[in-house]
């Protein structure tokens, strides 16, 4: 039986080309340009060096294809909370929306935009103000979405495109380009071991960097075809950005060693993307690299925007947060979403070691979102007639290696670092768990479904 059009499919804008562009956008943005500087010098040698973005690609690509079968089959915006709502029931969804919503988008929109603001202060001699230069790239991602649903998206793609061609230009120059100087340092310890803590801890970092894969799934509801199109977003983007990880990452040790990854305070290098352009291509080019690098970062803020405030609209239809939240434009943009999504990253501008609290809250977030992946285990029970128009090849492998390759690292990480991140990620949730009820009054018991 054919099932009568929706409501909603009328915000079905987006196809094959924009689906990807998005997901491209989101998982293509301050990682590659600044965590491999964060931990190279603690791995010291090119192999641990690598180690880490293969392991991210291979959790991505078991996670993406996992997600791909219940974004075709569940088709809403928000797919990936949506999937841990109807797996392990109503409080574990709110916990996964939550921790998603803070971490994934507020305080990431908040980190990003400060980075971008970096990378152009690196560009000027005069000592500019990042945060103003920040906050001015959060209004300008939100007021990009205000034209239209296809306008926003259109934006998004067109950003998109520009920063897949200067990656991949990056990539091709830098492996093709003469090196005249290189940062060099002798190992001063013993290199750790392939699977020791410390490439565990860089794996569980660089887990960050691919992130994005699940942004198919959470705009799967603006989507044309999904059952088609949101399987060939997810997987056709995460070949495409592991291919190009890979890429930068051996540019970086053409220039630099591992060991030599280190800042005048003996910490990680930071901004490394601009550094290795510099030692590259000099200092006129390599400032030009830097500026569009910058514009790589605005990118994923766009595509962060739009991706949030699916997150919103699937939390607002499951009476999780005001249903005001949920409601859209005749035009389909969310405007308050967009608004709340603004507001709460420019204030998360102000509250200070935003990278010390993401870092404290990075266990929480891999174990909220491998919730989202062994979702599909669960529904496979508990739905099993439901239409699959794609299906995870390997399965229950691939999903299974997955959540294996995710609990190593969080485990391995929190060995490696220590009971603060524990303390902290069991903080939040006894927080979130608190404020709950206060969200919405009188909130139902029940859930309203979203396909």
């Amino acid at each position: 039986m054919t099932e009568a059009p929706r409501e909603n499919d009328r915000f079905r804008v987006v196809g094959p080309i924009g689906a990807m562009g998005i997901v491209v956008a989101s998982m293509v943005g301050s990682g590659i340009f600044s965590l491999s500087g964060q931990f190279g010098a603690s791995l010291g040698t090119p192999t641990n060096f690598m180690a880490p973005w293969i392991l991210g690609g291979i959790l991505a690509l078991c996670g993406g294809l996992s997600l791909a079968e219940l974004g075709a089959m569940i088709p809403c915006s928000g797919g990936s909370v949506e999937f841990a709502r109807r797996a392990f029931g109503a409080t574990v969804g709110y916990l996964v929306a939550m921790v998603t919503i803070l971490s994934g988008y507020f305080l990431s929109l908040a980190v990003v935009a400060l980075l971008m603001a970096q990378y152009i202060d690196n560009l000027f001699d005069a000592d500019l103000p990042q945060h103003a230069i920040a906050a001015t790239a959060i209004v300008i991602a939100f007021v990009s979405q205000l034209p239209g649903l296809r306008a926003g998206y259109a934006f998004n793609t067109a950003l998109s495109m520009v920063k897949v061609v200067f990656v991949a230009a990056f990539v091709i120059a830098g492996l093709l380009w003469p090196v005249s100087t290189r940062l060099t340092a002798p190992v001063t310890q013993d290199a750790p071991g392939l699977f020791s803590a410390a490439i565990a801890s860089a794996t569980l970092v660089v887990s960050f960097a691919y992130l994005g894969w699940s942004t198919g799934a959470d705009i799967a509801g603006d989507i044309k075809h999904p059952g088609r199109n949101v399987p060939r977003a997810i997987i056709g983007a995460i070949a495409l950005v592991f291919v190009l990880y890979i890429g930068v990452n051996l540019v970086y040790l053409r220039v630099i060693d591992p060991a030599a990854m280190t800042g005048n305070d003996d910490g990680g290098l930071d901004a490394i993307g601009a550094v290795a352009a510099k030692l590259l291509f000099g200092e006129t080019l390599g400032s030009a690299m830097t500026a569009v690098i910058a514009l790589l970062f605005f990118s994923t803020i766009v595509s962060g925007t739009i991706t949030s405030a699916r997150i919103l609209e699937s939390m607002a239809r499951a009476r999780e947060i005001p249903a005001a939240l949920g409601v859209r434009r005749s035009d389909g943009v969310p405007v308050a979403a967009l608004i709340l999504t603004v507001v709460a990253s420019l204030l998360a501008l102000f509250l200070g070691s935003l990278n010390d609290i993401l870092e404290l809250l990075v266990v929480l977030v891999n174990v909220f979102s491998s919730l989202s992946i062994a979702a599909v285990i669960v529904l496979r029970r508990t739905m099993p007639d439901a239409p699959r128009p794609f299906r995870v090849p390997l399965y229950p492998f691939t999903p299974l290696l997955y959540l294996a390759l995710a609990g190593w690292s969080i485990v391995a990480s929190v060995i490696d670092g220590g009971s603060n991140a524990i303390l902290a990620c069991a903080i939040t949730v006894a927080i979130l768990l608190i404020i709950k009820p206060l969200l919405v009054p009188r909130r139902s018991s029940s859930t309203t479904p979203l396909a």
